[in-house]
Order: C-alpha cells, then sequence, then structure tokens
C-alpha cells in the first residue's frame, strides 16, 4: 500500500512539474490526407477554389474549406476543424487532417435512412451554474446565467418526454453543484447522452451568437487560441458520437431566426473531458450583448431554443444505431490494417542484411520505421453510449458482423496510458 501511496506522489509531481512541455507538444503526430484521398471519401469531383475557400459538393452535401484556417462550412453549419487545411491548390499539395476527413465522412455528412425512427435514449441535463454559482449575468434586463438555463433545461426535458425519451437533471432547484458532482451524477444516472446548457458572456458587448463545444480528440488543442493539446481523456471514447451529438444540435440552434452562428467547436471543458457517455456543451446566447439578452428573455425564443435542442437530440437518436456500426466497421478496419502493417514490419526485420565489403562504409543505424501505419488515422475503439451498458465488445461484433479486436494504433481514441485519466475520473473531487 505504501508502494502505491509512492508512486501516486511522484507520478502527480512528475505532472505537475511539467505544464509547459505538456502545452507546448501534441501527443500525437498528424496524420495528413492528400487532394484525391479528401475527393474519393467524400465523393466529389474536383473542387472548387474561389480565391478565398475551397469548396467540394455533390448531389447532397457542400463542404467549404479556408486553406491556412481551422473553420470550415458543413451544408451552411460552420464547423471548426481539428488543426488547418494546409497547401496548395495550384501545387495540388493542398491536404486536410485524417482525424477531421474520418469525423466528416462517418459523423457528420450520412443522413439518416428513409424511415428511421429515434432510438429511445436517456438524456441527462445539465444546467449550468447553481446556488452560489450566479454564472453570467446581465444588469439591464437582470437575467442570470443560473435562472436561465434551469428554464430552458426543463422546457427540453419536457420535450423530450413527449417524444418517447428518459430524462434525468443535474439541477432541477437553484442549488450549488460542483463540475466533478455532474460528472458523479451521470456516472450514476448511466444516460446515453449529456447536454449541458449555458449561457456566453464576452468582454466584447457587441458579440452575439450560439456555440456549441465538443470535447477535441487525443492530440489536439482547443479552439480557444492558446489552448493546449492534451492526451487521452476518458470522454475520447466518444469522438464520432460526441461529433454527430454537438453538430445535430448546433445546426438547429443555427438555424434559429437573428441567429449568428459561430459554430461547432471544440475544448477540454470538465464535463466534457471526463464524462463517459456522448456529451457537448451549448452556449446560445450572450448575456453581455443586450440585445440579445433582451430577446433570450422572451418566451417565444425560450420556446424555438428549447425545440431547436430536442430537434438535435431526435437527429442524433435516428443516427445512432447506424453510427454505432459505422464506427464498429472501422474499428475492425483499423485492426486488420494493424496486422497487416505488424507482419510487414516483421518481415522486414527478418530479412537478410548484406554483408559489409571492405569498401562499404560502416554499417549504418537500422532505420527506425514509425509503429502505425502512413495510412491511420482516427483509430476508433468500441463507441460508448455509456461506458458500462450498451455497447460491449460483444455488442460490437453483433453489429459489424466481426469478432472484436484491439488494434495498437495510436490515435485519438486510444489510450497509450490511461492511469492519470482514471484517477481523475473515479476519484471525486481530485480534479479542479
Amino acid at each position: 500500500m505504501i508502494g502505491w501511496r509512492l508512486f501516486l506522489f511522484l507520478f502527480c509531481c512528475l505532472s505537475i512539474a511539467s505544464p509547459c512541455r505538456a502545452q507546448a507538444e501534441s501527443p500525437y503526430p498528424i496524420v495528413w490526407r492528400d487532394l484525391t484521398q479528401i475527393q474519393n471519401a467524400l465523393g466529389t469531383g474536383d473542387p472548387h477554389w474561389d480565391g478565398e475557400s475551397l469548396l467540394f459538393s455533390n448531389e447532397q452535401h457542400q463542404i467549404r474549406f479556408f486553406p491556412g484556417r481551422r473553420k470550415a462550412d458543413v451544408n451552411g453549419t460552420t464547423v471548426w476543424l481539428n488543426a488547418p487545411a494546409t497547401g496548395s491548390i495550384a501545387a495540388r499539395d493542398w491536404r486536410l487532417a485524417g482525424t477531421d476527413l474520418d469525423l466528416l465522412q462517418i459523423s457528420l455528412l450520412p443522413t439518416p435512412e428513409a424511415g428511421s425512427v429515434p432510438e429511445p435514449l436517456r438524456v441527462m441535463l445539465d444546467p449550468g451554474h447553481g446556488g452560489d454559482d450566479t454564472g453570467a449575468s446581465c444588469g439591464n434586463p437582470a437575467v442570470r446565467e443560473k435562472d436561465l438555463t434551469l428554464a430552458i433545461a426543463k422546457r427540453v426535458g419536457e420535450l423530450l418526454k413527449r417524444s418517447g425519451m428518459r430524462v434525468a437533471y443535474t439541477r432541477t432547484r437553484d442549488v450549488t453543484l460542483s463540475l466533478d458532482e455532474r460528472v458523479r451524477l451521470a456516472r450514476k444516472h448511466r444516460p446515453d447522452l449529456f447536454v449541458s446548457l449555458h449561457a456566453n458572456h464576452a468582454a466584447n458587448t457587441n458579440a452575439t451568437g450560439v456555440e456549441t463545444y465538443v470535447l477535441p480528440p487525443s492530440g489536439f488543442p482547443g479552439t480557444a487560441e492558446g489552448s493546449p493539446a492534451r492526451g487521452w481523456q476518458i470522454g475520447n471514447r466518444n469522438d464520432y458520437h460526441n461529433t454527430l451529438l454537438g453538430f445535430a444540435i448546433h445546426r438547429r440552434l443555427a438555424a434559429l431566426t437573428n441567429t449568428v452562428d459561430r459554430g461547432l467547436k471544440r475544448q477540454a471543458f470538465f464535463v466534457l473531458r471526463e464524462n463517459g457517455c456522448p456529451a457537448t456543451l451549448l452556449e446560445f446566447g450572450f448575456l453581455s450583448n443586450r440585445d440579445e439578452t433582451l430577446l433570450m428573455k422572451t418566451e417565444p425564443w425560450q420556446a424555438a431554443c428549447a425545440g431547436a435542442i430536442v430537434e438535435g437530440i431526435l437527429g442524433y437518436a435516428r443516427r445512432v444505431t447506424a453510427l454505432d456500426r459505422a464506427v464498429a466497421e472501422k474499428r475492425a478496419r483499423d485492426a486488420e490494417l494493424n496486422e497487416r502493417w505488424r507482419r510487414h514490419l516483421a518481415e522486414r526485420n527478418r530479412a537478410p542484411q548484406p554483408a559489409p565489403t571492405e569498401a562499404a562504409p560502416p554499417p549504418a543505424a537500422r532505420e527506425t520505421v514509425p509503429e502505425v501505419p502512413p495510412s491511420a488515422s482516427l483509430s476508433a475503439p468500441p463507441p460508448r453510449r455509456n461506458t458500462d451498458t450498451d455497447l460491449s465488445d460483444a455488442r460490437i461484433a453483433r453489429v459489424s458482423g466481426t469478432a472484436p479486436a484491439v488494434p495498437i494504433l495510436r490515435g485519438t481514441n486510444v489510450a497509450p496510458a490511461e492511469l492519470n485519466t482514471l484517477i481523475d475520473f473515479y476519484g471525486a473531487g481530485t480534479v479542479e
């Protein structure tokens, strides 16, 4: 017991002692996709360049990228990428991070099958702040974030129940809850998805609009400038599901009348990174903007906002089974790719080396071959709508028709070392 405590103490000291290095280095290298690979994945012809953006389109979709930026537009909705698109169209070296392409292809672009009905899910609603924590506020008119989020959450909950969903709340009254307590409530109720509701605030009183957050994939920074890239977090086991959930809600909120679309963004907020089920965080307006605050106080706006959130959740529920299948199939493909790469490395290492001659220079050190196949990017472990139920390896096998396999890829959904994450996740009150 003493040895374990000593190890934990040393581990925490090392983690705290090197924060600069953790922020400066990405845990994983970016695997890029070239122009031809992008066209094939998206099912489009040659893109159209208008001098500012690059448009990929077909009969179903229009996806616009802005070279050198993380901003993208997916069928009219703003989505922020995990890495900027880089390169030149003229030189045919334009490229996109493989992780972003995977998320586009698997989570964002597929549409529900005709006649599909929402799967009855367990939804946990998390009205932000409460009690001693009032959150953001506006003096004129007098509005507090904790009151606004609770009012919207109750509207959303009632509509979801009428639609056949089971609903739980982190709070239903004005009480103080820590972030850790919110996550522990989610573990207790075992929801299929978690939606945290907030109102925004900015020093710039002209700022307005809606933005939605999901967890960045492992190895990528958040959307906000200066955000550090993190290693694997508990929430990263749901990267594909997080992205679909956030996008399904955001695109409906952004379509509300007089709403500015600030985009689907990524940030490692506590309730996103430490949650075991798919999770998203909504910022549905700015209390620092008086005009927007006046709008958010009105009954019609609150009804429309709640309706948009519910439609987004139902849209996710219509797609989730197909997404389970797609992620399971990708996981099987990644496992096969890794096995082939393992065999390739083994054969290469077994190949006889030519004997050096007198005239030949001294043998150089053997070339280091990467452990990850060059074509691999976002590896997918079992998709988890609930870490304790639903999508076990056995169910993955039933969905995909393949035996479960564990890929060796070091990608955004695989934990190379889970000790620190598990300590944070299960040690109540240990993480700020």
